[in-house]
């Protein structure tokens, strides 16, 4: 008896208000560096880092070396005063560099270079969401791991409870008090809880094969708490509005969505380029052989006209693509707000659980104590032991169970809202 009131008392678990468990931060953060989906979201980010560089580059001059030969036969030729002239060379020789400079586009490099922003920013965002679910992966499996070992805890108290209880029907039988079915009764009662114990050993090393998993690290929690820190740095729906990883993820592709519309409707407007070059050449008369160092200036607009409905296409396209992200962002919005909803209900009703639990822990465990004393004077069955112990085992194990669903809901809640609480 005495074992089962001590290992009541270790439930008695009271949530942290703002620590964090260092042991969960260190194994979240061991989970980042070896978790290979944010490994693939971090090569995927720097692809779009390079693709804003790209769109950049737009604004620079474009610079190409151009060297050509041509043999060409027959040739024009005039005769003058008796002379034979010839209007350019057998072997023609061309070696040059030729600029292009955009001058103006009408905003379609400003446009792609926006687009590209966006989805950087959407691809650092994906990195942020996956630390989060991986975050959350963990301390699930963390304080599932804490569950079992304090219902394993409880097993064993059962067991120690039932193992002296069957010495002590034993010595009655000896005694001739009691019969031997008493005996069986109390053994089988033994062996169920023997299964149970096993049950929850086998999900403890599931769950560490999880960790393993996640983490590269098989292991345990040394803690006994169910110490997941509260939320206490402003109002929840505010906070979630402005953090919640879809509702971002979603905004941020409808921002992509409309610098996508601009760059097509720019499509319909000229462009204008600087083009220049220089270089050596052959064939400039009188004497059409020897090399020429020669360079040429111009601007070139280039007006679209005609593209068989290709613009007009595209920037339809782009407008269905933007209202399509659009009530993609609102869609997420009224999902975070039913999940929010519903993680509160979870919190709120696992609260009033535990609370209404610990006078049914303490009741439970007064009538054990007295139907202990009842049955060893031989005024109570054995049972009504049994239905004692059992009723107290019961509460025990619900207790816990609120415990847990408590703790994952609020794990839930943070990763809803976009807390980083590993950075705590």
């Amino acid at each position: 008896m005495k074992k089962i009131v001590t290992t009541a008392f270790l439930f008695m678990a009271f949530f942290a208000h703002a620590q964090m468990n260092a042991e969960l931060k260190s194994l979240i953060n061991q989970s980042f560096s070896y978790f290979p989906r944010i490994q693939e979201l971090q090569s995927a980010s720097e692809v779009s880092a390079q693709r804003v560089q790209l769109a950049k580059s737009n604004y620079y001059p474009s610079i190409s070396g151009v060297g050509s030969y041509t043999y060409l036969t027959p040739l024009s030729k005039a005769t003058f005063g008796g002379n034979e002239f010839k209007f350019q060379p057998n072997n023609n020789y061309n070696f040059n560099l030729a600029v292009t400079q955009p001058i103006w586009d009408f905003g379609k490099t400003n446009a792609q270079i926006a687009k590209s922003k966006a989805e950087l920013l959407s691809a650092t965002t994906n990195i942020e969401q996956a630390k989060a679910q991986v975050a959350a992966q963990v301390a699930s499996v963390y304080y599932a791991m804490i569950y079992l070992k304090k219902a394993i805890a409880v097993e064993d108290s059962i067991l120690a409870f039932l193992n002296e209880n069957k010495k002590i029907i034993e010595n009655r039988i000896k005694r001739g008090d009691a019969l031997q079915i008493d005996a069986t009764n109390i053994q089988s009662n033994i062996d169920l809880e023997e299964n149970r114990r096993v049950d929850f050993v086998n999900q403890l090393q599931k769950q560490k094969a999880v960790m393993e998993y996640t983490t590269g690290i098989s292991t345990e929690p040394t803690s006994f708490e169910f110490d997941f820190p509260l939320f206490s740095e402003a109002a929840i729906t505010d906070y979630a509005k402005q953090n919640n990883f879809d509702l971002k993820l979603a905004t941020q592709r409808t921002l992509a969505s409309e610098m996508d519309l601009k760059y097509a409707q720019n499509n319909r407007f000229p462009l204008l380029t600087f083009v220049g070059g220089t270089g050596y050449k052959n064939g400039y008369q009188p004497d059409i052989n020897p090399l020429i160092f020669n360079y040429s200036l111009g601007l070139n607009l280039s007006v679209p006209i005609y593209s068989q409905g290709k613009i007009n296409t595209n920037i339809n396209i782009a407008q269905s693509t933007l209202q399509a992200n659009q009530l993609a962002a609102k869609t997420a919005e009224n999902n975070l707000r039913r999940d929010l909803a519903q993680v509160q209900a979870d919190i709120s009703s696992n609260e009033e659980r535990i609370q209404n639990s610990q006078s049914q822990v303490n009741y439970a465990r007064e009538a054990l104590t007295l139907t202990q004393s009842r049955y060893k004077q031989g005024v109570a069955t054995h049972l009504d032991l049994l239905n004692s112990s059992s009723n107290l085992q019961r509460i025990l194990l619900n207790q816990i169970q609120f415990q847990y669903q408590l703790c994952s809901a609020r794990i839930e809640q943070a990763r809803l809202i976009g807390w980083k609480y590993w950075m705590e």
